[in-house]
């Protein structure tokens, strides 16, 4: 499947696409049964699970009453980058929907089927690869441990399964499609050249998504997670324009802290550069958005940790006492 000589003949001769393949074997081992199905049929049952996968994430992650959950469905859907990804059967959602069971199980106290579901970043990490390390930032040491278990052994049975030939070829296929004439990405490498600046950026905003999440230790996985899909979309060195639905499933984990005024506002105003990420005219001004959300997540992480030490500096048997000075 990664033969470009043997795959992208049969694709375009299929679909009228050239584009290669360049998903892990995960996802092509998760396809398997749909393979023996007419394609028009199979993308069809594709296209219709990806929706269901749209549906679990704001049935598990969306707050407020049924008319404003019914709002952020529908803001959702008219976003270009989530309608996109469904449209053209990217697996994003699916990756976010793992992203979403995962917070629903660790609400339950079920870490390790929440790594389960996590595991699922394999499928395409571009959109969500921090969200294990930020998670393990906060403390969650069970859920690390046993998404670094299934990682590894999903990545052992891929080097079986391909072999040397096969990862070389999978290789070949990723350097095509990102040298494709006309072709733009949305990493920050793509939108401002690679160089230093966007090696810096990358990391800093890896750097910060960990900060946030070790501010949110002993919390529940709203901030981490969140941060972790904010961090992510800014330090991949590949991004298509689908994998920015991660910012909205961040968003609605945002939603259920009730956040502040301001950053509840940061959210309206991005969404209409949200509405035209993949424009070119657009790239740049949705990169200083996406710094300003991470940054903003950042402050709001700063200022539940300083309630936090407040409240329970209140609750101390020395509360009674004045702080030393």
């Amino acid at each position: 499947m990664y033969n470009t000589t043997v795959s992208i003949p049969a694709l375009y001769a299929a679909t009228g696409n050239w584009f290669p393949y360049q998903h892990s074997p995960v996802l092509a081992w998760l396809l398997v049964p749909l393979s023996l199905l007419p394609y028009a049929l199979a993308l069809t049952i594709w296209d219709g699970f990806l929706f269901a996968c749209y549906l679990l994430c704001w049935r598990i992650l969306a707050p407020g009453s049924i008319g404003r959950r019914l709002l952020l469905l529908v803001a959702g859907l008219a976003l270009y980058p989530v309608v996109l990804g469904l449209a053209l059967g990217q697996p994003t959602m699916l990756v976010l929907a793992g992203v979403s069971a995962c917070y629903w199980l660790l609400g339950r106290n079920r870490p390790l089927l929440a790594a389960v579901a996590l595991a699922l970043i394999a499928v395409k990490p571009q959109s969500s690869f921090l969200v294990p390390f930020a998670l393990l930032f906060a403390g969650r040491i069970r859920l690390f441990s046993g998404w670094v278990a299934i990682s590894i052994g999903l990545a052992g049975l891929a080097i079986l399964a391909l072999g040397q030939q096969g990862l070389e070829d999978w290789l070949h296929a990723i350097a095509i499609a990102q040298n494709l004439p006309g072709i733009r990405f949305n990493s920050v490498g793509s939108v401002i050249g690679p160089g230093l600046l966007a090696a810096a950026v990358s990391l800093a905003a890896a750097g910060i998504a960990m900060v946030i999440g070790r501010l949110a230790a002993r919390e529940g996985p709203e901030l981490p997670i969140a941060a972790g899909l904010s961090g992510s979309v800014l330090a991949s060195p590949y991004l298509s324009v689908t994998d920015l639905s991660a910012l909205l499933i961040a968003a609605w984990l945002i939603l259920r802290l009730n956040p502040p005024g301001w950053l509840k506002g940061l959210m309206v105003v991005g969404y209409v550069p949200f509405f035209f990420a993949n424009a070119l005219f657009m790239h740049g001004p949705f990169l200083v958005l996406e710094c300003a959300w991470l940054l903003g997540l950042l402050v709001f992480a700063i200022k539940l940790r300083r309630g936090r030490d407040l409240e329970g500096w209140l609750r101390s048997p020395d509360s009674n006492r004045e702080p030393s000075r």
